[in-house]
């Protein structure tokens, strides 16, 4: 009880300074997301104890190091790996380490975003060369669609490493894409298992997955996207165009989450998140200010309240006919 109480006396100062001050920064609220993650690791640690086990609770300060991106940082593998080999490998106890949060070289908390528990189980997976990696969720793996909107979706039994990183990125949130990188590069397979049914056989994600007869393995979806379009005579054949384009996007922090561009190279279109439309369309007229008076580009277009539909399958290489369909 003393670790416990000793952090949540921390935790209590550090709220007071900020209702002081009135004044809450990335940096600060990072090291306040800490304490959950921090906190059950330590419970969960004791409890295996209390059981017989012989369980330590680890400091994420000694794991996994990043940039100063507060709120989204970037791992520093070479660091990262050094550090989880030296503390974790040939350890014969049961190790609990907090997931989300790391820590820049200076020792500064930093978290690793969305899914960034899952990202820390897969980095550490693939720093030790483990032979699986299991995640455990509310659900019984990886479905066929959206069951809130499909009601006869299925769990999807396999899926190549390929595969399941389509179906993240379009929306399908049991694992998110950056937890499949780090085991993707030392090809280890993952198990998606539901705690609450834990006899379900889950989803497998491998480099070599079982074939399947269906040409689409699963359908996912993005909601609440914008179509941002930029087109003109002056575009077609000119170089650097969509290095600009994509640039002006990148300095406003404007995620891309779909490209395509007419074979003439008259028009870019990219979906983006509906709640960046505004600055995306602003940061483009900045940039082709000069064009645009000219008439040689026309006014960026934007489209609102769309969907991105995305359907994945190895097999749809080989299966004539499914875009028709």
């Amino acid at each position: 009880m003393a670790n416990i109480k000793f952090m949540l006396n921390e935790l209590e100062d550090i709220m007071q300074g900020v209702f002081l001050v009135k004044e809450l920064s990335p940096k600060t609220l990072d090291f306040i997301l800490s304490f959950g993650e921090r906190l059950s690791s330590y419970i969960v640690a004791e409890a295996f104890k209390e059981n017989g086990l012989n369980a330590r609770a680890l400091d994420y300060r000694h794991f996994i190091i990043t940039d100063y991106n507060f709120g989204n940082a970037r791992v520093n593998f070479e660091l990262t790996n050094v550090n989880i080999q030296n503390h974790l490998v040939n350890s014969e106890e049961i190790l609990v380490v907090p997931g989300f949060i790391s820590t820049t070289e200076q020792g500064e908390t930093t978290t690793l975003g969305r899914g960034g528990s899952d990202y820390t189980a897969a980095i550490i997976a693939a720093a030790v060369d483990a032979s699986s990696l299991e995640i455990w969720t509310d659900v019984s793996g990886m479905m066929t669609a959206d069951p809130r909107r499909v009601k006869k979706a299925i769990p999807i039994e396999e899926l190549s490493y390929e595969e399941a990183m389509e179906l993240s990125y379009f929306g399908a949130k049991i694992i998110y894409p950056p937890t499949i990188q780090p085991t993707l590069s030392k090809r280890i397979p993952i198990r998606l298992k539901n705690t609450f049914a834990p006899e379900a056989a889950g989803t497998l994600i491998s480099q070599h997955p079982r074939s399947s007869e269906a040409p689409v393995r699963g359908i996912s979806s993005i909601e609440n996207i914008a179509l941002l379009t930029i087109s003109g005579s002056g575009m077609v054949g000119a170089s650097g165009i969509a290095m600009r384009f994509f640039g002006a996007l990148g300095r406003k922090g404007v995620n891309v989450i779909l490209i395509t561009q007419a074979s003439s190279e008259h028009a870019i279109s990219v979906g983006i998140n509906q709640k960046d439309a505004t600055r995306a369309q602003l940061a483009i007229e900045e940039e082709f200010t000069l064009e645009i008076q000219a008439g040689i580009v026309d006014q960026v277009q934007i489209e609102s309240d769309l969907c991105i539909v995305a359907l994945v399958g190895q097999n749809m290489r080989n299966t004539p006919g499914v875009a028709g369909k």
